[in-house]
């Protein structure tokens, strides 16, 4: 079910558990406003279910039908993708996600991704790219708009992606979170960007090579103990140009 919108996905796990629209909106808590439970099966379409609303239907769903519906399998319905760190702590994640879609006059809401291996293997840091393409937002962060457009006339496209290994160290170090241009998607100059390189999404520093034909880009690591690589621009994918870190002192 993960390539299905999530109204798809409710409606095939209701029938699934063996209730009636009536029944499940009753049990719900809708009573005589049905039709509002009706809109998430018939014309939602956002990325997942509020939270709260998945809340409940937790005990209407799980070990009913056949074969009987897991916890994960509704918990995914709110984006809630536990893996390793547990069911609660991905519900949490979640909550801070879908509250920051809220931001307070002044902000600007920047979503932060995880590019990590364990993350799958979806070339974009985008989650309107869907299915397997794009990864779905870890965290979401409510930044002052006036202190981004500082530096950035325009702040849409952000994004913030944590850095992983030491293949970018002293400049970058593991851990650290870099904010993101992701309307930057061609090698426009030199610089430090996110790609895909047919392996993973890794943060590297690209040098286009003078007078090459077809275009080709060298693939170059800050930490010298790394080698770097010359490979044809068509081959790799640039998610955004890295345009700021975080600095702890």
């Amino acid at each position: 079910m993960t390539d299905e919108l999530p109204r798809l996905k409710l409606k095939a796990l209701r029938n699934r558990a063996g209730w009636t629209v009536r029944a499940f909106a009753d049990a719900m808590g809708y009573g005589e406003k049905q039709s509002s439970y009706r809109t998430y099966e018939d014309t939602y379409k956002k990325p997942f279910l509020p939270i709260d609303f998945v809340e409940k239907a937790v005990p209407l769903l799980v070990d009913r039908g056949e074969p009987p519906i897991e916890l994960r399998e509704v918990w995914e319905l709110a984006g809630v993708f536990p893996g390793e760190m547990g069911i609660r702590e991905g519900i949490e994640r979640a909550k801070r996600v879908e509250a920051a879609t809220h931001p307070a006059q002044g902000t600007v809401v920047v979503n932060e991704y995880d590019i990590s291996p364990q993350a799958g293997s979806g070339a974009l840091i985008d989650e309107s790219a869907g299915g397997e393409e794009g990864h779905a937002p870890v965290a979401s962060w409510a930044m002052p708009r006036g202190f981004l457009e500082n530096y950035l006339p325009d702040t849409s496209g952000l994004a913030v992606v944590r850095v992983i290994g030491n293949s970018m160290e002293p400049d970058f170090l593991p851990s650290e979170r870099v904010l993101v241009d992701t309307r930057h998607r061609q090698l426009s100059h030199d610089g430090v960007y996110v790609l895909w390189n047919g392996h993973g999404v890794v943060i590297k520093q690209l040098q286009l090579v003078p007078n090459s034909a077809p275009e080709r880009v060298r693939i170059i690591s800050v930490n010298p103990t790394y080698p770097s690589d010359e490979v044809d621009l068509a081959d790799i994918h640039i998610n955004g140009r890295v345009v700021g870190k975080w600095l702890w002192k």
